[in-house]
């Protein structure tokens, strides 16, 4: 298990203010120099927003939501990296992104695995695209 430390920062687009005044809220994970970042769907004006806190601000409705779902966000990259952690030897920031989006990181396939998963795939071809003779003679 490494000891590595993951960083999760909420970052402010100002550049995309739309039509309403708002702008898009992004979160960037930072793992092992390496960066990624997503939108996390969400929006705040720009002047509701503290930089410092990493929230929005002053409490409403509104911005009650949103940190809350910020709240959200954060705990399942938490999550998902505890997860890898525990359950991988090694990993990387995408593993973690594709961890916390829902699906399973892919695994790494060697060449004599990716010739068994070759030769599965003909074999079930036998009959259709190929004959068992010359099956037979592609499997190595």
């Amino acid at each position: 298990m490494n000891n590595y430390k993951i960083s999760i920062l909420f970052l402010l687009n100002k550049v995309r203010i739309n039509k309403k005044g708002f702008c898009p809220i992004r979160c960037r994970i930072t793992y092992q120099k390496k960066r990624k970042i997503f939108s996390t769907g969400l929006f705040i004006k720009p002047n509701s927003w503290d930089n410092g806190l990493q929230l929005a601000k002053p409490p409403n409705p509104e911005n009650n939501i949103i940190n809350t779902q910020l709240s959200l966000i954060s705990q399942k990259i938490n999550e998902a990296f505890l997860m890898l952690q525990v359950l991988s030897d090694s990993f990387d920031i995408d593993d973690i992104y594709i961890k916390y989006k829902g699906e399973e990181p892919k695994a790494e396939i060697t060449i004599l695995g990716a010739y068994d998963l070759h030769n599965e795939k003909t074999k079930k071809l036998i009959g259709k695209d190929f004959n068992k003779l010359s099956w037979s003679s592609i499997v190595l």
